[in-house]
């Protein structure tokens, strides 16, 4: 009797035990949107479907995505956002979808870790789980920051000579709308020409131009093109030849170029001192330590 009360109380345990976290995670429904370029690429037929839109994988990760659409992490949330802008988005995910790449890499990982830990004996499971979880977990923050880094390098080499070429064609007559819509038009593939195409959009949707590049700067970190647009919007406000300002800014710009070359090469020949003294020494070691070896032994006559 008292064993199949304990089975009994056990077995209610369990229960609570799993329906509990689910209760409380789920009693509240999260409605998934697409957000509006999302849906505006889709009305035009120019949607490219992610896995969130397959039929039966979208129906599983939209349980995860009601998990990750309840964490409240603010900070991971602006860094997701940012990178997510910075690297073009080319799959047009959300901070919640790409959470809940994150949250799928993590469970992936821990369960690959936790079975490779029980084939070898699993006497480590607990650091094994906690360390594969972490990886799995930030392992897509990783690319993500380094597909960002690598568009904001290549935007900040073209950046001098989009702006020569802006330059020029307003110097041929051309506003600086016009002149961008030129340039945008002849390589639409170009990253720094996208960003430029995603600011006249929203000047033709009724944003001011300063504001939009204003939008164009808080989405591409990167401090000279930053102070490009603040040139651009003083020149505005000022009056000043816009054409003359923008060859300014890309000499400027060629000039740091070069004095940042500059620098990295004077601190490499630095960097690779030690290791040739190093490589001297091993040298030296190898070319007369038997000699000094037979010397101490006292076998050198």
């Amino acid at each position: 009797m008292n064993l199949l009360i304990l089975q009994l109380a056990a077995s209610v345990a369990v229960f609570f035990g799993v329906f509990l976290p689910i209760w409380v995670l789920f009693r509240h429904p999260v409605r998934h949107e697409a957000p509006a370029h999302r849906r505006i690429a889709r009305a035009v037929g120019a949607d490219k479907p992610t896995v969130f839109e397959q039929p039966v994988l979208g129906q599983a990760l939209a349980v995860v995505t009601d998990l990750s659409g309840r964490l409240d992490l603010p900070g991971l949330r602006a860094r997701i956002r940012q990178d997510l802008d910075a690297s073009g988005n080319a799959s047009g995910y959300t901070v919640d979808q790409y959470l809940t790449l994150c949250l799928v890499s993590a469970m992936a990982a821990v369960l690959l870790g936790g079975l490779a830990e029980l084939s070898l004996g699993g006497g480590l499971l607990l650091l094994v789980v906690p360390f594969f979880l972490a990886v799995g977990f930030y392992l897509p923050l990783m690319l993500l920051g380094g597909a960002r880094q690598r568009r904001v390098v290549r935007i900040a080499k073209q950046l001098p000579y989009t702006l020569d070429l802006v330059a020029l064609v307003m110097q041929a007559g051309s506003g600086f709308n016009e002149a961008v819509e030129t340039l945008v038009r002849d390589d639409p593939d170009d990253d720094l020409n996208q960003e430029l195409q995603l600011a006249l959009n929203e000047m033709k949707f009724g944003t001011s131009r300063a504001a939009a590049l204003q939008n164009l700067a808080d989405r591409i970190p990167l401090e000279t093109l930053r102070s490009v647009i603040a040139a651009v919007n003083q020149a505005d406000m000022l009056g000043s030849p816009l054409a003359e300002i923008l060859k300014t800014q890309a000499d400027m710009l060629r000039n740091l170029r070069a004095v940042t070359a500059e620098k990295k090469s004077a601190s490499a020949s630095l960097k690779i001192l030690i290791p040739s003294m190093l490589i001297l020494m091993a040298v030296v070691l190898v070319v007369f330590g038997p000699v000094l070896i037979r010397f101490f032994r006292g076998e050198l006559y």
